[in-house]
């Protein structure tokens, strides 16, 4: 196997720390000698043990002379453990693989700079694209200071939240909803709006029914003042840049809006948002109400919030789309 194998097969164990990580990144570890594994970890924030170091126990004494693939740049600072480096070079490993540098300003590099420093081979790059989209939201929180934010909408084909009368559920399919969830799962918090909150009553709840380390923050955004008690969640009451600040400074990095028209328009506009994932059914309910995006709207073309990043995948017979806000917007 080659070295992309091995890099995919780090990705891999780090995915099964989704929601396990939050507030630092999802990272997975390979041990790999004569052509075979004899090492494996992935990082989770309760687990306090690095991936690199989990890979390394697994190994033992065999780690001598052996290729480490990491997901993510191993670390170089002291933080609540001590450096992975400082592992890896006392292990003996002669090469050490990754997908990507680490954007944390306190390693951003020095980790890579310290195993060349100690005679290590190191090679960074491989399946970067791919390692970026697995931390988008730890990327984003290390180096714009805020949460990911992501903007989850469920229309039909002409692009409707509800018939006329106010009737929403429900648009999408059963696996939709389930997709829904698993998105939920991988978000420190999840935000309505006051109309959305009293209209359909949601849960704000991730029914995934995979573990997670930290409660999901239910926050419903009321600035009207329409709502007097909301029961084990957070009344939001101010700017959606004073939330995302106040999001922030709770070390939550990464937020899903699911919100009415008017609000995900807002929160476009005010660039807080990050990635749409869109749900789409093969229905049409026509009229003039409801569209899932409201708002003001734009009065020339070229003010309009450009996407870029498409992907396309199906959720039962429904359509999921995954774009990425432009940010020259």
């Amino acid at each position: 196997m080659d070295d992309i194998t091995y890099i995919r097969r780090t990705l891999e164990l780090a995915e099964q720390g989704a929601g396990l990580t939050s507030p630092g990144a999802m990272v997975g570890a390979v041990v790999v000698k004569n052509g075979e594994i004899i090492g494996e970890g992935f990082y989770t924030y309760d687990g306090l043990y690095h991936a690199e170091v989990l890979a390394l126990g697994e190994a033992e004494q065999d780690a001598r002379g052996a290729t480490v693939y990491t997901s993510l740049e191993p670390c170089s600072h002291h933080g609540r453990t001590p450096p992975c480096v400082k592992a890896l070079i006392g292990a003996g490993v002669a090469r050490v693989v990754t997908a990507m540098q680490d954007p944390n300003p306190e390693v951003n590099g020095a980790g890579l700079k310290m195993l060349r420093e100690a005679g290590i081979q190191v090679e960074s790059g491989i399946l970067e694209e791919e390692a970026r989209r697995l931390n988008e939201a730890f990327i984003t929180y290390k180096t714009r200071n805020r949460p990911f934010g992501i903007l989850k909408l469920a229309m039909t084909l002409d692009g409707k939240i509800a018939t006329r009368k106010g009737e929403s559920r429900w648009i999408t399919s059963e696996e939709s909803r389930a997709a829904a969830h698993r998105l939920r799962h991988r978000c420190d918090a999840v935000i309505t709006g006051s109309g959305t909150f009293l209209a359909d009553k949601p849960q704000l709840t991730d029914r995934s029914g995979l573990p997670r380390r930290r409660p999901l923050l239910r926050i419903v955004l009321d600035r009207r003042n329409r709502i007097q008690d909301f029961d084990g969640g957070m009344l939001f009451r101010d700017s959606l840049e004073a939330l995302v600040r106040e999001l922030y400074s709770r070390e939550i990095q990464s937020f899903l809006l699911e919100c009415g028209p008017d609000l995900a328009f807002n929160a476009l506009r005010a660039g807080i948002i990050d990635k749409l994932v869109v749900f789409v059914a093969p229905k049409i309910l026509g009229g003039r109400e409801i569209p899932a995006i409201g708002g003001e709207g734009m009065d020339k073309l070229s003010e309009a919030i450009a996407l870029e990043g498409w992907t396309i995948q199906t959720a039962g017979p429904d359509v999921m789309l995954t774009a990425y806000v432009h940010r020259d917007h």
